[in-house]
């Protein structure tokens, strides 16, 4: 971890989220140098913010570009592995090992230094002699793009290192686990500052940067997902009552497209011939003996009915020497050097199921309403006369469905229902309890010893 935060500099100076990749020459050698001179000019000061989004979607399979979607749609119930790559592998067995390198990178290394780019925005911001209404845009950006990344890291390790200054460059090889409950706290304090300084409008065009309706849409998983119910319903209503701004596609293919009205939050990557990472990977090349990498389990393809429209527009299948591979197909573009898609982070669908769920848990009789958002625009009809547990049974199972291999959403699903256990063994050998929290990494600990080890990896 201390090289992560001695490298943060390296990836802050990138000079554009998406297509530019120059890297900025400010001089100085010193980070702290470096950091004033950045943040008293509002072009390099929004550039090292672009730089934070840029860091987030252009790493192939990490864990904001892809990389959640794929490898937790391996490790959960949603997908298997054509492939013989031992990294890979374990993520389809369930048996993570405490060296697998793209836990240690994809899922580790990198949100950290995503975390200490943000840490070094926010001291750099606060130091500042710009303008109080331009640093608040950017500040409020990377509060939340730093309570993003710290949810994602608690879902999958635990308890981790809570790191919110970009000063203590020495102490980080010393540092011990923090409390899920105090990262927990960190983050929607963290959420409530980007809350507060962010705008409704879209800093530039497109749906790239944070708004304070991207904050809201987060909050509303965040909430789901700790079970604060009635917090989780007043954010969701908040995303949804802009019924100017944010409309479900009734095109499904349209849905994942640039521009599309049902996106909250999208990220691109600059990469020359890749839309999404995501795409480039689920959608198999057209060479008739390769195989798709990640086709989808069985189990998932058969839960569709045949009326489901999603089944007919976000699944492709090709047969190879006379097996049927189904794979997911929400992204339709492999590669290609127009941008015609872009990465999904929060969308519409995810906040209308987030408040139907919370509906049903405070008892409200609209929550089927929500529910059948999604259902009636995938064309298999409204349900009606149902109410609580087999309405919630109901709102999980079309989350599935709705969200299946996005962000790694239905492994979380899992965990916070506590149904880990009797979807996964049975579906993989040997899956073990404890398999619910990922390894740290052996490296990170030989780094930082204090760094104690998850139960059931030592």
């Amino acid at each position: 971890m201390k090289k992560i935060i001695i490298t943060t500099f390296g990836v802050l100076l990138i000079l554009s989220t998406f297509s530019c990749k120059k890297f900025l020459d400010v001089g100085p050698p010193s980070n702290q140098i470096a950091s004033a001179t950045i943040f008293q000019n509002e072009e390099t000061a929004t550039a090292a913010i672009n730089g934070l989004y840029t860091s987030l979607s252009n790493n192939s399979l990490y864990f904001a570009s892809g990389g959640s979607s794929v490898y937790l749609g391996l490790y959960a119930d949603e997908l298997y592995y054509t492939g013989s790559a031992n990294t890979t592998m374990e993520f389809a067995d369930g048996k993570l090992s405490i060296a697998n390198s793209f836990v240690t990178f994809n899922f580790w290394s990198h949100p950290y230094q995503v975390i200490n780019q943000a840490n070094s925005c926010i001291t750099g911001l606060h130091r500042s002699n710009l303008s109080t209404n331009f640093t608040a845009q950017l500040l409020g950006e990377a509060y939340f793009i730093r309570a993003f990344t710290y949810w994602n890291l608690i879902n999958l390790f635990g308890d981790v290192p809570l790191v919110v200054t970009a000063e203590d460059y020495e102490g980080v090889s010393k540092m011990s686990r923090t409390p899920v409950a105090d990262v927990r706290n960190q983050i929607l304090e963290d959420l409530q500052q980007a809350k507060s300084l962010l705008k409704s409008a879209y800093p530039t065009s497109g749906r790239y940067r944070a708004n304070y309706f991207t904050v809201m849409a987060f909050l509303s998983r965040v909430h789901t997902y700790m079970g604060n119910w009635q917090d989780a319903l007043t954010a969701s209503n908040e995303v949804i009552s802009q019924t100017g701004t944010y409309v479900l596609e009734a095109d499904l293919n349209r849905a994942f497209l640039i521009g599309s009205t049902e996106a909250i939050w999208q990220t691109a990557t600059s990469n020359l011939s890749t839309n999404t990472f995501e795409g480039f990977s689920f959608i198999p090349s057209t060479s008739a003996t390769i195989r798709p990498a990640y086709p989808l389990q069985g189990s998932l393809f058969t839960a569709f009915s045949s009326l489901d429209k999603r089944k007919s527009n976000w699944i492709a299948s090709k047969t190879v020497a006379g097996t049927v591979y189904q794979y997911p197909s929400k992204y339709k573009v492999r590669t290609n050097t127009v941008k015609t898609e872009a990465q999904m982070m929060i969308r519409l669908a995810e906040v209308f199921l987030n408040r139907a769920e919370a509906k049903a848990h405070l008892n409200d009789p609209t929550a089927i309403d929500d529910l059948n958002r999604t259902r009636f625009r995938a064309g298999i009809g409204n349900l009606s006369g149902v109410s609580g547990q087999t309405l919630l049974d109901a709102i999980m199972a079309e989350r599935r469905l709705e969200l299946f291999a996005e962000g790694g959403l239905r492994f979380f699903d899992l965990k916070r229902t506590t149904k880990l256990d009797a979807v996964l063994a049975p579906l993989k050998a040997g899956w073990e309890t404890t398999a619910a929290l990922f390894p740290i990494p052996n490296a990170e600990r030989l780094a930082a010893p204090n760094l104690s080890q998850n139960p059931g990896y030592n």
